[in-house]
């Protein structure tokens, strides 16, 4: 703000000097412009069950008296979430459907096409309504282990097998691939965004997750439980994802 505010009054003092002309007043302009739109991306990483939804909740849902994100014992984030505001648009979450990592596109090339995600509207004056609406973020499907393993989610593998073959031959894998809540909430007003991001395996299945979200978040919010301390989850999401092999 502070930046944007000295750009501005420094046009004004090149055009009260006579000293601008046509082409950097635009570029003044386009500056002030790119520094209005500017976001802050923070990333939120942690095993599952380490309380980064009860933070997130804590943190921009308290108002409402109750938790609004699912934030019970076990895994409730199942995709990467981002939590964002964008004035152009109603208070809504935007879910892309997990049959999209079939394809070769990923999920920043398929926020151009609106078709492809399924979108549900939020009640914010009613935290009954906000409670079930964002409990999507959490849903799960049945699919066959050919199927889970297409869609990139090892099954039955790695020391925390999370997609296990059921008594039914099916698997659960989530439902969604990526979803976006768009939340009026004073911070992300200003341009703040939170990536929230499911543990190890999910994070390992999304590929456009750890090889450009995480890498590209202005900063990383690492998360563990004190009554667990740091678990071998803990150090493996550390070293893979977040200070590339333990170096930092």
């Amino acid at each position: 703000t502070r930046l944007s505010s000295h750009v501005g009054e420094f046009q004004g003092w090149l055009t009260h000097n006579e000293l601008s002309d046509a082409q950097t007043d635009l570029r003044l302009t386009q500056l002030q412009e790119r520094l209005r739109e500017d976001r802050l991306n923070v990333a939120f990483v942690a095993e599952f069950s380490r309380g980064k939804s009860e933070l997130i909740n804590a943190i921009f849902f308290a108002d409402y008296g109750n938790r609004m994100l699912p934030s019970s014992a076990g895994r409730t984030t199942m995709c990467p979430t981002e939590l964002l505001y964008d004035a152009g648009k109603p208070p809504c979450i935007e879910l892309l459907p997990i049959q999209t990592r079939a394809s070769n596109s990923g999920v920043t090339e398929y926020k151009s096409f609106p078709d492809e995600w399924t979108v549900v509207e939020l009640d914010i004056d009613s935290p009954e309504a906000m409670q079930d609406a964002l409990r999507h973020v959490s849903e799960t499907t049945r699919v066959t282990p050919a199927e889970a393993a297409r869609l990139g989610f090892e099954v039955g593998q790695g020391e925390i097998d999370l997609y296990l073959i059921g008594d039914d031959g099916l698997v659960d894998v989530p439902r969604w691939r990526h979803a976006v809540i768009n939340f009026p909430h004073p911070l992300l007003k200003q341009g703040l965004v939170i990536l929230d991001t499911p543990g190890l395996n999910a994070i390992g299945a999304e590929p456009e997750l750890t090889l450009s979200q995480l890498p590209n978040a202005h900063a990383v919010l690492f998360i563990l439980a004190a009554d667990s301390g740091v678990t071998h989850s803990d150090l493996a999401i550390w070293k893979e994802h977040i200070c590339a092999g333990g170096t930092a």
